[in-house]
């Protein structure tokens, strides 16, 4: 008896140590910066990310993960002149329950979740562009993405 109570310490002392090691990692990851040309944004995303192929229209570009993140920052011309308050309520259907939502004058950030994974959603409407930058990952994968998820959503921006 006292001897499976001195294993699941220990097991629980190992895990901490992983998770800490994990999670250091991730917070020293090194980042690239993509800029698209045709709509004029940048984002930074860790070198360990694979990217995906450019669209024809070169819109923006996919990253992903072999841990099931997945990152697409894109432009399109608003051609519908969606108010910000129309985009945010479009957007929000992408989402089972919201759990965070902020706009300011040219952006809305919404969280949530999907499924099994956590959906973020930054939108900047500057003049006649919109700028999308979505982020999905597991939820059981969250405490590890939390510093990526932070530094990829401050450095997406119009430039």
């Amino acid at each position: 008896m006292k001897q499976n109570k001195l294993i699941q310490k220990l097991s629980s002392i190992i895990a901490i140590f992983i998770f800490a090691f994990i999670s250091q990692a991730y917070a020293q990851m090194d980042y690239k910066k993509y800029c698209n040309a045709r709509f004029n944004f940048c984002v930074l995303y860790p070198v360990t990310f694979g990217m995906g192929p450019s669209p024809d229209n070169n819109d923006g570009r996919e990253f992903y993960d072999r841990d099931g993140f997945s990152m697409t920052a894109s432009g399109m011309y608003n051609v519908l002149e969606n108010s910000l308050k129309d985009e945010m309520k479009s957007q929000e259907e992408d989402f089972d329950t919201v759990t965070y939502r902020r706009m300011k004058h040219n952006w809305f950030v919404l969280s949530g979740y999907s499924g099994k994974n956590i959906l973020y959603i930054k939108t900047y409407i500057v003049h006649d562009t919109i700028y999308h930058l979505y982020l999905r990952y597991p939820k059981s994968l969250k405490k590890e993405y939390n510093t990526i998820v932070s530094k990829i959503a401050k450095s997406f921006k119009p430039r």
